[in-house]
């Protein structure tokens, strides 16, 4: 079943309209292609590291939403006549941290439209619609376009354990 948490019009014209939901099982091959067609450097972003197949990557991503307290994301627009996977944003909850953790891809096309920012601003709704009010995401300290967009989304940034990467943390209100 496929949940829309809101229409939108960031950086899509009404002649192709653009929209975030909740990712479903039927989405395996979509964002599977989406994870592929990001260029190398993207691709390296949005995994901290290379990666290899793609495909058994986007299940993974499916499979955790199965679980009550992880889901992914999913930017549409749709374009003759097909909707193509332009975003993605994948959620997790550690319930002994009681802290959730994302991490979030946008095409390289999409990239500084707004759409990091509507995907980053659903999470957080989500999240806090499950009773989850902290949140955290880590990137590599030269992925700029995830850093900028987690300061203008005000969070508070501290070290990793990963010594290549930034950790930013923010406290959601509901």
């Amino acid at each position: 079943m496929r949940h829309l948490l809101r229409a939108t019009e960031i950086v899509a014209s009404t002649a192709s309209p653009m929209w975030i939901r909740t990712a479903a099982a039927s989405d395996l091959e979509g964002l599977s292609e989406h994870f592929e067609n990001l260029s190398p450097s993207s691709r390296h972003n949005r995994f901290m590291g290379a990666v290899g197949n793609v495909s058994k990557i986007a299940f993974d991503c499916l499979k955790r939403s199965w679980k009550s307290d992880h889901f992914t994301l999913v930017a549409e627009w749709r374009a003759q006549g097909r909707d193509a996977i332009i975003g993605e944003a994948a959620y997790g909850f550690d319930r002994e941290k009681g802290c959730g953790e994302f991490a979030i891809s946008v095409a390289d096309r999409w990239q500084h439209r707004g759409l990091g920012s509507a995907l980053l601003d659903a999470l957080q709704l989500r999240a806090i619609s499950l009773g989850h009010f902290e949140l955290f995401g880590e990137a590599l300290k030269t992925n700029l376009e995830m850093t900028n967009l987690a300061r203008k989304a005000g969070f508070a940034f501290t070290r990793s354990l990963d010594w290549r990467a930034v950790r930013f943390d923010k406290k959601l209100s509901g």
